[in-house]
């Protein structure tokens, strides 16, 4: 569980943070109300700590002076304060943010600050610009959001780093830039990603007046003039961030299962059908298997249907921690779930459909109602057969024979 520091004289503040932060988003909260306590918590905790937040006038530390300390521990901070008028004092400090304490809104937007630094540990960002001086300038704006950062000094080399790195979401990209500037960067990019997948965002110093929208009607999706304040930066780096999100989770209702946060069906066969044609199309092996629940009728029976949804979620743990990360695993529907692997041998598929159904029958789940055990069935085809339909028809004739020749068994067709 992630650590948060919250440092504030006012004990009403500490509290209601600590309750938010633990309430809605499921972290610990560290809590110090001077200098000299925050310094001994960060003793104790080191490098465990996500996130401080951090009141910018203590009793011994009327000035800021505990940022200071924080920031020796490469800590992201987020600084309360109680007047706008004294962000001189932040001008040369090492924070995220600041936040003026006025009301309710203040409790979630630091909510919300402390939602995307702990996310952002898992994201990249590439920032392309010949002025390796402008490049560092960025970086280390990034950095303070804990985001991963690429750097690539000219478009061609950011479609080469963008061709082998995985979630990258955002390009901060300089428009002038030797052998291939930023729009005709911009361009290429939009060939391969579309605008909900991947953020680019401009950063000139060209006063052009046609400049942004060419850089809009081009697939852009925000824009800064050079010698932008840190605060419009992060302003624009967190609406961007935040779009991308909303589009994912977007996406994620259309395509995922609400209770297990699989697949569903119909991005099975949407995607799936792209697997499948581009596997015909290079003569690279493809397989499908379905798996089934052993009995679950007397699991709902027994232990009611709340358990039935713990034993079917715990299906989806079990047998997507054994796939390649390019396979496709889906519910199906009820206790039916399903799977497609492409580039792999016969021998290495039925093995993990082995492992699979050994690790079920081995397997305990403790409820408030007491441990539950059971079995599945697994049907699999390795043959093309002339449509991905066709192979998943297959396999689910493989389960039958597995469910009818008594159970916890992986079987293929006959055809096999």
């Amino acid at each position: 569980m992630k650590n948060i520091l919250v440092v504030d004289d006012s004990k009403t503040i500490c509290e209601t943070l600590k309750k938010l932060i633990t309430d809605k988003l499921n972290f610990n909260v560290i809590v110090a109300n001077s200098k000299r306590e925050c310094e001994e918590k960060l003793l104790e905790f080191r490098q465990n700590i996500a996130v401080a937040v951090l009141d910018l006038s203590l009793p011994d530390a009327p000035n800021g002076e505990v940022i200071d300390s924080v920031s020796k521990f490469d800590i992201p901070s987020i600084v309360l304060t109680g007047s706008a008028m004294k962000d001189n004092i932040l001008r040369n400090k090492d924070i995220v943010d600041y936040v003026i304490k006025e009301g309710s809104f203040t409790y979630e937007y630091i909510l919300n600050l402390i939602e995307r630094i702990v996310t952002n540990y898992h994201l990249k960002v590439l920032v392309v610009d010949d002025s390796k001086v402008a490049a560092v300038q960025t970086i280390n704006l990034l950095k303070r959001y804990q985001l991963k950062c690429l750097y690539a000094k000219d478009g061609k080399e950011a479609l080469e780093i963008l061709a082998n790195e995985n979630e990258i979401k955002i390009i901060f990209t300089d428009y002038n830039m030797p052998i291939l500037n930023g729009l005709e960067l911009t361009k290429k990019i939009r060939n391969t990603y579309s605008k909900d997948e991947l953020s680019i965002v401009v950063m000139t110093s060209d006063k052009s007046q046609d400049i942004v929208s060419k850089f809009l009607k081009f697939g852009a999706n925000d824009f800064l003039y050079k010698g932008f304040s840190e605060e419009e930066f992060f302003a624009r780096l967190n609406s961007n961030l935040e779009t991308l999100e909303l589009f994912q989770t977007i996406k994620d209702k259309a395509n995922k299962d609400y209770m297990t946060g699989m697949f569903n069906r119909r991005y099975f066969f949407d995607e799936g059908n792209q697997l499948y044609l581009s596997s015909v199309k290079n003569n690279d092996s493809v397989s499908v298997a379905m798996f089934d629940i052993d009995k679950f009728k007397n699991i709902n029976d027994t232990y009611g249907h709340d358990i039935g949804d713990i034993a079917i979620c715990e299906v989806a743990n079990i047998v997507n921690k054994h796939f390649l990360k390019d396979a496709i695993i889906s519910r199906f529907g009820g206790e039916e779930f399903c799977v497609i692997q492409s580039k792999i041998k016969k021998d290495d598929f039925v093995k993990i459909l082995e492992t699979i159904r050994k690790e079920f029958e081995t397997n305990i789940i403790t409820t408030q109602k007491g441990d539950i055990k059971y079995t599945v069935s697994v049907g699999y085809t390795t043959l093309k057969g002339t449509s991905l339909d066709d192979m998943v028809n297959c396999s689910d004739e493989g389960l039958y024979l597995a469910k009818n020749n008594g159970r916890n068994q992986v079987r293929s067709t006959t055809c096999e």
